[in-house]
């Protein structure tokens, strides 16, 4: 019950806010979905450029160099698209949440690649780089948007 001053209004002091289990739900929701919706898109994109890229490499012969340079490319575009679309469902903290997307995107990777390789398969160096470009370009990502 809150507290009524002498105006009928309620006392900013002794207010208290319960919510009840709907409510809090509703609140974990709007912070959950859009992330996934956003790591779902983002994974898209990558499946697509990736398609692009094997396409691409059927045609032309690469190097070994190219298509390093085309994963990378398709990392830091699909993170930037994922920080995008993060930032324009969130209207604050639109780096934050651009790094936010960055970081699952690459746990996600990083967890598919300890899945495939059963373990990590000793370069450090090149997993950094990959983590730093997931966040940076998902922070960037929702920096622009």
């Amino acid at each position: 019950m809150k507290k009524m001053d002498k105006f009928n209004k309620p006392d900013k002091m002794n207010q208290t806010y319960k919510f009840d289990k709907a409510e809090k739900n509703e609140a974990e929701k709007s912070l959950t979905m859009p992330i996934l919706v956003d790591l779902v898109a983002m994974y898209v994109i990558t499946g697509l450029l990736l398609a692009f890229l094997a396409a691409l490499l059927g045609k032309v012969d690469m190097s070994d160099t190219a298509v390093s340079v085309g994963i990378i490319v398709t990392y830091i575009l699909s993170c930037f698209a994922g920080g995008f679309f993060i930032g324009k469902k969130k209207k604050k903290n639109k780096y934050l949440w651009g790094i936010c997307v960055g970081c699952f995107y690459f746990l996600v990777l990083l967890l598919g690649n300890l899945a495939v390789n059963r373990g990590l398969d000793g370069k450090l160096v090149h997993m950094l780089t990959t983590a730093a470009l997931c966040v940076l370009s998902g922070m960037a990502g929702g920096m622009v948007s």
